[in-house]
């Protein structure tokens, strides 16, 4: 990949670089944090994503068009219409259950819809700047070379073992070599888990928020947990889009940017720390659906991002937790 320093950025937040931007996959979670981030800097948004433009998610959000990532003539018509400055990329099946599930799925929407994208971009928005979300996931598993405690660089090999792992490596791989081949401005951001208000109960944070709240209403007498050993990083989804808006502004072509708080917690202490903010302490059940073998995250370098953009997470996970159980 090819690397061009960043260009000047006004620091006063108006008049952004990359004025014109597309969100894929933008009627899920992460979408509408986005959008509020981008808005408030002074950001044009156009959005797209699978869903009828009519359906709930979708009918508020702006400049939205439905098309589906594996249609390439429709993503191609989408952004010749809107010829953005610069696309920020987060269509994709992103529960990893849902790999074990239909891998055959996922790898197509994932690697041939950012390759779908990736050629439209080239075809008729060449200028515009590319941010691939991938994910922490592909640098593998804690093993006894890679320690918990050993921050984890951009540059180190990626070792992925999910079929969701595996389909970002190889959009990563994808898009890089646009960049080699044809000059396409392409930037890709691995951010740990991230949660925050809106997310759903598939999630844990979210699964043990609404269960310690229905307990506190009388309405469930226990719990279903799956593995509370497990080890994971949380980071605030309004940190992580921050650092999305910050990366197309003022990221270097070509780079890879880790994204985390390293705040990493065992699960049993997450339910603790969910459970004082409620005040209820209801028994837990483990569920064998639920359950994931024992293992923890890499702790992850964000050196480069904070060089290179200034960005630096905000929100505590108590802050988030308290912030996830008022919207509930």
């Amino acid at each position: 990949m090819t690397t061009t320093p960043a260009t000047n950025h006004d620091s006063s937040g108006e008049s952004p670089r990359c004025e014109r931007v597309i969100i894929t996959g933008s009627a899920g979670f992460v979408g509408a944090h986005l959008i509020r981030e981008l808005e408030s800097h002074g950001h044009k948004v156009f959005t797209t994503d699978a869903l009828p433009a009519d359906a709930s998610a979708a009918s508020a959000l702006p400049g939205y068009r439905q098309v589906d990532l594996r249609d390439r003539g429709a993503l191609r018509a989408f952004v010749r219409d809107v010829h953005p400055d610069a696309c920020i990329h987060l269509g994709a099946i992103s529960y990893v259950p849902d790999g074990d599930k239909d891998p055959s799925t996922m790898l197509t929407v994932n690697i041939a819809g950012t390759v779908n994208l990736a050629e439209a971009l080239r075809r008729e928005a060449p200028d515009c700047r590319m941010l691939m979300v991938s994910t922490s996931q592909v640098y593998g598993p804690v093993t006894s070379i890679r320690a918990a405690n050993v921050p984890i660089r951009e540059m180190a090999p990626l070792l992925p073992l999910s079929m969701y792992a595996i389909s970002k490596v190889a959009a990563e791989h994808a898009v890089s070599a646009y960049n080699g081949a044809y000059g396409l401005q392409t930037l890709i951001a691995r951010p740990a888990n991230h949660t925050g208000p809106g997310q759903t109960d598939r999630f844990v944070a979210v699964s043990f928020a609404k269960q310690v709240l229905a307990a506190k209403r009388g309405e469930i007498d226990e719990m279903k947990v799956g593995n509370l050993d497990s080890i994971r990083d949380f980071t605030d989804v309004r940190d992580v889009v921050r650092a999305y808006r910050l990366i197309i502004e003022r990221g270097q072509n070509g780079q890879a940017y880790n994204i985390t708080t390293n705040a990493r917690v065992r699960i049993g202490e997450l339910l603790d720390t969910i459970k004082g903010i409620v005040g209820a302490d209801p028994k837990t059940t483990v569920d064998p659906a639920l359950f994931r073998p024992s293992d923890a995250s890499l702790r992850l370098d964000i050196s480069r991002i904070r060089e290179h953009t200034g960005w630096s997470p905000k929100y505590t996970l108590e802050q988030t937790l308290t912030d996830i159980i008022k919207s509930l």
